[in-house]
């Protein structure tokens, strides 16, 4: 029988940035109407197993209530309730279950600690966090027939997976942490509210994909490069760069100076050196750096599968025809 994993983050969407631009909040009680959703999406494909990160909110209370008659109820032994330490425990719990596949709601930053401990599962990533550059905007009942329909298939699963890159970051030659969308050096020297939102604080940036449909960091690099499947961006900051504007948070619309810029090109690793501050990882500082610090960051390919939603729901229709 097909397992599914629910990791909510009742924290996501409700950082600093809706204090210094106009971020949505989203609430808990819309993300368990998410959870719900979902669940009645994959219940129409008879998927019945759900293991569910528990949270001090309730999050996945209501749909429990709804379908308690109808689905198996797992809890995740996690130790800790809300965090980063739990979303990264519950992440490996279900990677070690080795479930079909696992629901996310949270921004970059949520996704980011998910992908850090899960290994080949997909992920279905459903934005509710503040820079939603690697979550998905769909509904979230549609996104549970499509998975349905993904963990019904008894072969030729990968044609309905995307995988995506992410960005490795070494200090001193430790493997530190991972980007999934954009990892930015900053001259702040302490994590503090660990938001990034000011652009005069960013001396170094490096992405795997802009859209310019896209809110946050990773809106720059299609002000200033076509974009490359196949390719990371790195974008040099200066006094005297190029101006370009970019909506760096919600609301928020910065001019920046850009001194330089250029694609990276898979596994390329780009040795810095001699920078005082933080780095960033998709939006959030996490750690801090100093001068005698060695740093390596390379762009990968192999980082987190998704499923597919359009293609998944689009052959499930076709195989009801």
């Amino acid at each position: 029988m097909a397992k599914i994993g629910v990791i909510a983050n009742p924290s996501a969407g409700k950082d600093i940035r809706r204090l210094v631009a106009s971020g949505r909040i989203i609430s808990n009680q819309e993300k368990a109407n998410i959870i719900s959703r979902f669940i009645s999406g994959l219940l129409s494909k008879g998927v019945r197993d759900f293991y569910f990160m528990p949270d001090k909110s309730g999050l996945c209370k209501p749909a429990i209530e709804n379908y308690r008659d109808q689905i198996n109820i797992n809890f995740l032994d996690t130790k800790f309730y809300d965090g980063p330490e739990q979303t990264l425990i519950a992440a490996s719990l279900l990677n070690d279950i080795k479930c079909d596949c696992v629901l996310v709601l949270g921004g970059d930053g949520t996704n980011r600690l998910v992908a850090k401990k899960i290994n080949q599962t997909p992920l279905i990533p459903i934005s509710t966090g503040t820079n939603n550059a690697f979550p998905l905007m769909i509904d979230p009942t549609i996104a549970g027939i499509a998975a349905g329909f993904f963990v019904n298939l008894l072969k030729g699963k990968d044609k309905y997976l995307i995988r995506n890159p992410y960005i490795s970051v070494k200090v001193d030659e430790n493997e530190k942490d991972i980007a999934l969308i954009d990892l930015a050096i900053s001259k702040q020297n302490f994590v503090g509210s660990k938001a990034i939102w000011d652009p005069e604080m960013i001396e170094e940036l490096f992405l795997t994909k802009s859209s310019p449909l896209s809110i946050g960091l990773s809106s720059i690099g299609s002000r200033v490069l076509s974009p490359n499947k196949n390719k990371g961006i790195r974008i040099i900051f200066g006094q005297q760069g190029k101006v370009i504007y970019a909506p760096i948070a919600p609301g928020l619309i910065s001019t920046l100076k850009v001194k330089n810029w250029s694609h990276m090109n898979p596994d390329e690793i780009i040795k810095l050196k001699n920078f005082s501050g933080t780095i960033a990882l998709d939006g959030e500082r996490e750690i801090e750096i100093f001068g005698n610090n060695k740093i390596e960051i390379s762009y990968k390919k192999s980082g987190p599968y998704i499923i597919d939603i359009i293609k998944s729901i689009k052959q499930d229709n076709l195989s009801q025809n």
